[in-house]
């Protein structure tokens, strides 16, 4: 299990440098830069205390993936209602994250006991919006590079692949064990380690760092 845990933590490192860069630059920048710094740097936080629990008693933290999953909609449903100009877009994104929240918090008030395992109704109402207002962000954007665009790019790619593998319920499914022991998550690993990779491109044409052209 070495290669699937060095690639997680890999991932870990290359989130808390994003955290550290886009903390320390966010002087004088606007709602959306200092939203993204907030969602990182809470998703750390969350991926803490997961890979401490996961480490200590394996299999025992499926319940911090509620956390995850909501806050990031929370947080990235406000991102993209602030991307958005269009009146008709920013009205739909509140209807569909306050529509999503109150399911849920029906859902978890009639069966409490969900809270304890991956709850795939929830991961499907929290990922797919993202993923329908980053597509069409990307597609609004792809002649004319607009801030933003890597961000999204990478969150489309990373959600894809992370939603797939909780969705499909073979969270357990082994690749091969020889050499070396890789299940699936090692995907959701990889997709992370680009995610990031594009969060932090996303910071160098933020930060004036690199111009925006394609990578």
């Amino acid at each position: 299990m070495l290669f699937p845990f060095v690639v997680s933590i890999l991932g870990m490192l290359f989130l808390l440098v994003n955290v550290v860069l886009f903390w320390k630059s966010r002087k004088n920048k606007d709602f959306k830069y200092k939203l993204i710094a907030f969602y990182l740097s809470t998703i750390f936080g969350i991926e803490m205390v997961c890979h401490y629990i996961g480490y200590m008693n394996p299999y025992s933290n499926h319940y911090l993936s509620h956390y995850v999953f909501v806050v990031q909609f929370i947080l990235l449903s406000i991102f993209f209602h602030q991307l958005f100009s269009k009146r008709f877009l920013k009205i739909g994104v509140l209807f569909v994250l306050f529509a999503v929240i109150g399911v849920l918090t029906i859902q978890y008030v009639n069966n409490p006991s969900l809270y304890y395992h991956f709850n795939l109704l929830e991961i499907g109402l929290t990922t797919l919006p993202l993923v329908l207002y980053g597509g069409i962000f990307l597609l609004k954007n792809l002649k004319n590079l607009h801030p933003y665009f890597y961000f999204t790019l990478g969150l489309i790619f990373y959600l894809i692949s992370s939603s797939a593998i909780f969705l499909s319920g073979n969270t357990e499914y082994v690749i091969f064990e020889k050499p070396l022991f890789v299940d699936i998550w090692v995907f959701d690993y990889l997709f992370y380690l680009l995610y990031q990779f594009l969060v932090f491109r996303e910071w160098q044409f933020l930060t004036g760092k690199k111009e925006y052209t394609v990578i």
